[in-house]
């Protein structure tokens, strides 16, 4: 069996990184797993985007909002394209929860203080969710976050099994499953086109990951990544940037 690729040091951990070493004071170290975006989002909306996997041609959803970062990455790297794609040929395999633990616990990074899966992509099927909380029992001192649409596997798992502790979970808005997440009550991320309509929800902008790997309500996250010419999403990048407000993941 190939072994998955955990990727370190990615450009939307660095942030967090440099949060946890202050936290543990020593150089922290930071994990996620990717899968292609678009392929393994089976709830997204409004950043569906998808990346081919061979041309890097990018093709927006019909009720996209702004383009989702994570596939514009994979459009300008074959190097990305391939290593989601080799992680999610692998994953799909698998046919049970079990097989999908053993597929993910087989090459987990032995000194990792936190990991991230979804750095790209998403949670695409129930088995695959809870083979992740699964992972997170067996590794009760790491610290695990992710942001998912797939409300309906967490509410499942929760009502089933609960969250392990150490697995901080935030619903992605946008999605089919905003109003289920809604109904739950679940810890909430939302993407925002500027500083000042994320005052206007009431919520604090996560500018390092620091709201989402730590308990705590809703909160907001700045646009960011290339956007489709002449978009609504495209005139508030280009309005940051003559504002020059900070909302990117660094290269």
């Amino acid at each position: 069996m190939n072994a998955l690729k955990y990727q370190k040091d990615n450009a939307k951990t660095k942030e967090l990184r440099a949060h946890l070493s202050i936290e543990l004071g020593r150089r922290a170290h930071v994990y996620g797993l990717s899968l292609p975006a678009g392929s393994s989002c089976p709830f997204a909306v409004d950043c569906l985007t998808h990346t081919n996997r061979y041309t890097g041609k990018i093709t927006d959803g019909k009720q996209q909002e702004f383009r989702c970062f994570a596939a514009s990455m994979e459009a300008m790297s074959p190097q990305l394209r391939a290593l989601v794609w080799h992680n999610f040929d692998i994953l799909r395999k698998a046919k049970t929860r079990g097989q999908l633990l053993e597929i993910l616990d087989a090459n987990f990074p032995k000194d990792a203080d936190a990991i991230r899966p979804g750095l790209d992509g998403d949670f695409f099927n129930q088995n695959y969710f809870d083979a992740w909380m699964d992972l997170a029992r067996l590794h009760p001192t790491v610290r695990f976050y992710a942001y998912t649409k797939s409300a309906s596997y967490w509410i499942n798992h929760l009502d089933a099994e609960g969250i392990p502790d150490n697995f901080e979970l935030n619903y992605s808005k946008g999605g089919r499953l905003d109003v289920l997440a809604a109904s739950r009550g679940l810890k909430t991320a939302e993407v925002v086109n500027h500083p000042e309509d994320a005052a206007a929800l009431g919520l604090e902008i996560d500018h390092d990951e620091s709201h989402a790997i730590n308990p705590g309500g809703n909160f907001a996250l700045l646009l960011h990544g290339t956007q489709p010419k002449d978009t609504k999403a495209a005139k508030a990048i280009k309005r940051m940037n003559a504002e020059k407000i900070e909302y990117a993941y660094s290269k």
